[in-house]
């Protein structure tokens, strides 16, 4: 096994489409009240891809009233300030899982969608409980960032390790084996040195094992749940099931009841439906 270094892991980060870190640092202007509208449009405008795939989301049936916007000035008008950040996480997460992942042989396609829905659920849950429903949709978009990391690391290399399935070995397991770090530490590694709020990088590091995690933060519970409302709605990932299999243990760390968290599974699904067919 060769450990893959921290510097090898930012080299590889680089590598990475800007529009994750845009979408970390909108979280952070929308928090500060003296944020204007000229202070939102310079940063998404920084990236061109990013801003023709929000403003074709605009024009969508998800937000269309029939009058198409050219601009984000437009567009925030039409949707507001709340819809614009989740319309740039819809498109930055599209961006960063378009390719298909290697090592852990997923396409992009079921990269994303099981991105998308760990987000949509996560917001819904997080609003339900009266925590950052912000906060959560960052942490469930970007729960699959290590993944992509590992796969820059190792995308070069003629002989790079594969998850094979019917392998024993739990998915950390094999990670930790062949990389010498897990996917959940990568991310956490990554968003810290990206800035991200400490809650989202150490929610997403401890997604797999949240009563390892040495502060409660809210999210941590609610993110392994949302993982498992994921892999109900047919949108899981290979080698992960066995660990959202205890759900029930997580709900009295979050406060939700067992009809809630039942209740809750079909607008979730309905509503990664709905963006999954206008996307």
């Amino acid at each position: 096994m060769n450990t893959i270094s921290p510097a090898e892991l930012k080299e590889a980060a680089q590598q990475l489409p800007s529009s994750p870190r845009i979408f970390g640092k909108l979280n952070k202007l929308l928090r500060d009240p003296s944020t204007d509208l000229t202070d939102i449009t310079e940063l998404v405008n920084a990236d061109s891809a990013l801003t023709a795939s929000v403003l074709r989301l605009s024009n969508s049936a998800l937000y269309s009233l029939g009058t198409p916007v050219d601009t984000l000035d437009e567009a925030i008008n039409r949707v507001g300030f709340r819809e614009l950040f989740k319309l740039v996480g819809l498109a930055a997460s599209k961006q960063l899982f378009a390719e298909h992942n290697r090592v852990y042989d997923i396409s992009g396609a079921q990269l994303w969608e099981n991105s998308l829905t760990c987000g949509i659920a996560m917001e819904i849950l997080a609003r339900k409980l009266g925590l950052d429903d912000q906060e959560a949709y960052t942490i469930g978009l970007l729960r699959n960032l290590g993944k992509m990391v590992l796969d820059y690391c190792v995308k070069d290399d003629p002989q790079y390790p594969s998850y094979n399935t019917v392998s024993n070995l739990p998915l950390i397991d094999w990670e930790q084996n062949n990389f010498g770090i897990t996917n959940p530490t990568v991310a956490g590694f990554i968003l810290t040195s990206w800035h991200f709020t400490e809650e989202t990088a150490q929610t997403i590091q401890h997604q797999y094992t949240p009563n390892q995690a040495q502060r409660h933060f809210p999210h941590i519970h609610l993110l392994n749940l949302s993982n498992g409302i994921a892999e109900r709605i047919g949108n899981g990932l290979r080698g992960e099931s066995n660990y959202w299999s205890n759900w029930e243990e997580h709900l009295p760390r979050t406060g939700l009841s067992s009809t809630e968290f039942d209740e809750s599974l079909q607008e979730i699904k309905s509503s990664v439906d709905r963006v999954i067919a206008n996307f």
